[in-house]
C-alpha cells in the first residue's frame, strides 16, 4: 500500500485509483464551492431582488387596476357634478343682466300694488370665487302683497336671496306696513389665467 506522503502531484496519472478519485472528488468540490460563492449567490440575491420588484409591480399592477375599475364611476360623478355647476352657474347673472334684474324686481313689486322708496344697487362685495352684489329694497304695503313679492321673487330664473329684512307698520292705526330688505345676487368670478401660459 503506498502512503499519501510519496504520491507526487506531477505523477498524479501513475497514482493509485482511490487517491486519484479522492482528488478528482476534491478538486469538484472546490469548483463547486467557488461556483456557489462566486455565481449562484449573486445569481440568487439577483432572483430575489427580481422577486420583491415583482411583488411590488403586482401591488402597484393591483392598485391601478383597482383605480381603472372605478374610473368610469368617477367619470359619472365628474359628469354629474359639472352638470350642477353649469346649472348652478346659468342662475347666476352676468353684469348686462342687472339692469335687467332691477327691472324685473320692480315689475313683480307693481304687480303685487307696493309702492317702492327705493331699490338699487349696492356695491359689489368680493368673495372666494364669487362677487356677492346687494341689493336694497325698500317698499310698503298689505302683508299679503309683500308675501306674494317674496315668493314671486324667489321663482325669478336667477338667485336673490333676501337678509337683514325689516318690516313696520307705517303708523299705529294702519295696516300697511314699510318693508325694508338687503337682498343678495351672485356673479360668478371668471378664473383669472396666467400670462405666461
Amino acid at each position: 500500500m503506498v502512503s499519501l506522503q510519496e504520491l507526487d502531484i506531477d505523477e498524479i496519472t501513475e497514482w493509485p485509483l482511490f487517491p486519484q478519485v479522492l482528488v478528482v472528488l476534491l478538486l469538484m468540490f472546490i469548483i463547486q464551492g467557488f461556483g456557489v460563492w462566486f455565481y449562484l449567490m449573486p445569481q440568487n440575491d439577483e432572483l430575489e431582488g427580481l422577486k420583491q420588484q415583482e411583488q411590488t409591480l403586482k401591488t402597484t399592477l393591483r392598485i391601478k387596476a383597482n383605480k381603472v375599475a372605478t374610473l368610469p364611476q368617477l367619470q359619472k360623478q365628474l359628469n354629474e357634478l359639472t352638470s350642477r355647476y353649469d346649472y348652478l352657474l346659468q342662475q347666476l347673472p352676468v353684469q348686462k343682466e342687472l339692469a335687467s334684474m332691477l327691472a324685473a324686481v320692480n315689475e313683480l313689486g307693481l304687480d303685487n300694488k307696493l309702492t317702492f322708496t327705493r331699490i338699487d344697487w349696492g356695491e359689489k362685495q368680493n368673495k372666494e370665487f364669487l362677487y356677492r352684489l346687494p341689493l336694497n329694497i325698500e317698499l310698503t304695503g298689505d302683508y299679503h302683497e309683500i308675501g306674494d313679492f317674496s315668493a314671486a321673487i324667489a321663482k325669478l330664473p336667477r338667485i336673490i336671496s333676501f337678509d337683514d329684512v325689516n318690516w313696520q307698520r307705517v303708523s299705529q292705526e294702519s295696516s300697511t306696513l314699510h318693508f325694508r330688505v338687503r337682498a343678495y345676487t351672485y356673479q360668478f368670478k371668471p378664473e383669472v389665467r396666467d400670462e405666461a401660459q
